[in-house]
């Protein structure tokens, strides 16, 4: 099928909900994990780095054609709750005004770091939930 597909619904947006709060305090944590190779949120291991957003994931971002939004865990709203169920980190999908869940942590894990093995699996996961990125 191809994105053009009348039967998948086109994903409008993207949610990356990180296994982390927000504030100063637990971005500078984060970074020590980093620092010291501490296991930290998978998916801000293939987002971020020390000095910010990873270049590589920033273009692979742009390529993906939707708006990404990050979300830490303390401002996930009443339905991200619902739908995330406490499987962070995640990757959730907005399409039609809905939301479905599409990387759960084992997914992202699987990634191994790799920020093409997860363009892959956004689009795989996508496929296999009935819905097409643009």
């Amino acid at each position: 099928m191809t994105t053009a597909d009348p039967e998948r619904a086109r994903i409008e947006r993207l949610f990356f909900v990180y296994a982390a709060d927000s504030g100063r305090m637990s971005a500078w944590i984060d970074s020590a994990k980093k620092l010291l190779r501490l296991k930290g949120c998978t998916l801000c291991s293939l987002t971020h780095g020390l000095a910010g957003e990873k270049a590589e994931w920033r273009e692979c971002r742009d390529e993906l054609g939707v708006g990404v939004d990050y979300v830490h865990r303390d401002e996930l709203t009443p339905a991200m709750k619902e739908v995330v169920g406490g499987r962070l980190p995640c990757i959730l999908a907005q399409a039609d005004g809905r939301l479905a869940l599409l990387l759960d942590p084992a997914a992202l894990e699987r990634c191994q770091g790799s920020v093409p093995d997860l363009k892959g699996r956004l689009r795989a996961h996508a496929a296999m939930a009935g819905l097409t990125l643009p």
